[in-house]
């Protein structure tokens, strides 16, 4: 089992986390708790509290709370459509399909003298799985525009959706939460496969390690969404889940906090967060940010706040 909050080492974003804890009594597990947390340099926003107690900011130079009624967000839901429905659907039986028959396969080319080497490779691969969780939360938070043709509707609209009306990522099913991740791990997955009818044992054998490497990122990519739900999931969750996130195995609820405070500008990992900590205190994403403002003259999180503005 991995040490409590294993990615978050002594500083500021560690601090404001705990000094999160001393303030408020946290509630008891099954009650919706009010969003708390503050990002380096960011001001504590109000909070508006529902019957499920939503995480939500006011928008810069309006009184209008964020929520399932803002304008902007009312608008982004209308633009979920049948077509991504179909298309998620079709992802998530191929994917689940995709990850069994891997499974199966990569089960039979274990061997005893391959543990140490796939438990680095697990290790690795979830690693890796946080990182690209990140990467990709970020340029699709900071970059990019609803009116992009097909990634626009399909891809950045449920990442402006989410910064206005966070907690409707709750009320999605098991599909629309899973649909994207399933599609991005179609390719991967369907070359495991292929490696697997098409290649030797002894082939198999020596790639088995890596093999587990690539199983282990596929699966977290493909359960990123899902544990970005739970962590703003306050009641009905099962105990295991629960356990998970205490011990920073998975994302926690406080944890990811930090990063819907206005304007969402850090902590981007999603899996299991473990690299938010390190990211921040090296300001990766900052320097990603000012070299592709630099060079395209374009400002990060634009489109963000203009669907925050919207009031009508």
């Amino acid at each position: 089992m991995l040490p409590r909050a294993a990615a978050l080492g002594p500083g500021p974003a560690r601090r404001r986390e705990e000094e999160e804890e001393e303030e408020e009594e946290e509630p008891p597990r099954g009650l919706a708790m009010a969003s708390g947390g503050a990002a380096e340099s960011v001001p504590r926003r109000a909070e508006a509290a529902g019957p499920r107690a939503e995480a939500a900011e006011e928008p810069e130079g309006g009184s209008r709370r964020w929520g399932a009624q803002h304008a902007g967000a009312r608008e982004l839901a209308e633009l979920y459509s049948p077509g991504k429905r179909l298309q998620e659907w079709i992802s998530v039986i191929l994917c689940f399909s995709l990850i069994c028959f891997n499974f199966y396969n990569l089960l039979f080319s274990l061997r005893l003298e391959h543990t140490p080497s796939v438990i680095v490779g697990i290790f690795a691969g979830v690693i890796t799985a946080d990182f690209l969780s990140g990467l990709f939360h970020w340029g699709a938070d900071t970059w990019g525009s609803v009116e992009l043709p097909i990634v626009g509707k399909a891809f950045i609209r449920p990442f402006r959706e989410h910064h206005i009306d966070p907690t409707a990522i709750t009320r999605h099913d098991f599909i629309e939460t899973n649909g994207d991740n399933c599609f991005m791990t179609l390719v991967p997955l369907a070359n495991m496969a292929y490696k697997f009818v098409s290649l030797s044992p002894e082939a198999l054998y020596e790639t088995c390690p890596w093999e587990c490497y690539v199983f282990a990122l596929i699966i977290f990519i493909t359960m990123t969404n899902q544990i970005h739900k739970w962590s703003h999931t306050y009641f009905g969750l099962p105990r295991w889940v629960i356990f998970l996130q205490d011990w920073h195995v998975i994302l926690p609820r406080k944890h990811h906090r930090i990063h819907h405070v206005s304007p969402h500008e850090t902590y981007f990992c999603i899996t299991t967060g473990w690299l938010n900590y390190p990211l921040e205190k090296i300001r990766f994403w900052r320097c990603l940010e000012n070299i592709i403002q630099g060079v395209t003259g374009q400002k990060p999180r634009a489109d963000d706040m203009k669907w925050a503005q919207k009031i009508k």
